[in-house]
């Protein structure tokens, strides 16, 4: 166990000292920003033409690949998200000064953004179904032929549900700010930063909290076609006026919450534990 938390330790403090590692996470971060940019482009086009690239991480990636040299943001975005992810995690172990609850939500975005890497890192390696609703469909029909595969669907439901709750209770108190180094910054620009976090996180979570709920159904219903992705979702919103009124407060929520995106890619101390 000493070993293993001396090499911890001695990680944690190497990932600290190196400005590569450094930019690499904030490169994270960015193509973060990046992401939700394209999804506010696709789910605009959804609202004009009702048409277009899917509005999900498939179409984002397949805007970008479409262009000449596509693949390197895509791969330098799998890259951004590993060093992110694995410096949350290091900083949530290295940080004592942290409460434990901080630590933990620190560790949970690290190991989230580890798995976000999937995305990027398959679309480079030639795979194109991931992040597709047909994808997310056939791996619910999986899960629902398991003997367990029912309280796994559900369970996942709840714990997708319970991190879009998280992420709300977390912008509404403004934990994000905790370790941004804003200290010395003007006035007007740590108010930004709390009304982008404020507004953008709380955006995204609430539109990604129906995944959940309908996970949750497909479930009960053991039917795979319940389990919409955010596609899904967004195709369901642009059938009516009201729904495509909605899709505009969505595409201006990602729009909020890239822009704190990119001001966490300037501001946020990646290894710091909280």
């Amino acid at each position: 166990m000493q070993v293993t938390d001396g090499v911890l330790r001695r990680a944690s403090e190497a990932v600290r000292a190196s400005r590569t590692a450094t930019v690499l996470a904030a490169t994270g971060l960015i193509a973060r920003a990046g992401f939700y940019l394209l999804l506010v482009y696709l789910v605009v086009r959804v609202i004009l033409t009702n048409g277009g690239p899917p509005a999900n991480a498939a179409g984002a990636l397949e805007t970008v690949a479409s262009t000449p040299l596509g693949l390197i943001p895509v791969g330098l975005a799998a890259v951004g998200f590993v060093v992110f992810g694995l410096s949350r995690l290091l900083g949530a172990f290295r940080d004592r000064s942290a409460s434990v609850l901080s630590r933990g939500t620190t560790a949970l975005q690290g190991l989230f953004s580890l798995v976000l890497t999937e995305v990027p890192a398959s679309y480079v390696l030639g795979s194109r179904s991931t992040g597709t609703e047909r994808q997310q469909r056939m791996t619910t029909d999986r899960l629902l032929t398991l003997p367990a595969g029912r309280v796994i669907l559900v369970a996942v439901g709840l714990i997708f549900i319970g991190t879009c709750v998280w992420q709300v209770t977390t912008a509404a108190r403004t934990g994000f700010t905790e370790s941004l180094r804003t200290d010395t910054s003007a006035p007007w620009l740590r108010l930004l930063i709390r009304v982008t976090g404020r507004v953008g996180i709380t955006a995204r979570a609430l539109v990604f909290l129906p995944m959940g709920v309908l996970l949750i159904v497909a479930a009960v219903d053991v039917d795979p076609s319940k389990a919409k992705g955010l596609d899904g979702t967004l195709s369901t919103l642009a059938q009516n006026v009201w729904g495509r009124v909605l899709l505009g407060g969505v595409a201006a929520g990602f729009t909020v919450f890239a822009t704190y995106s990119l001001l966490e890619a300037r501001y946020r101390d990646v290894d710091a534990g909280d």
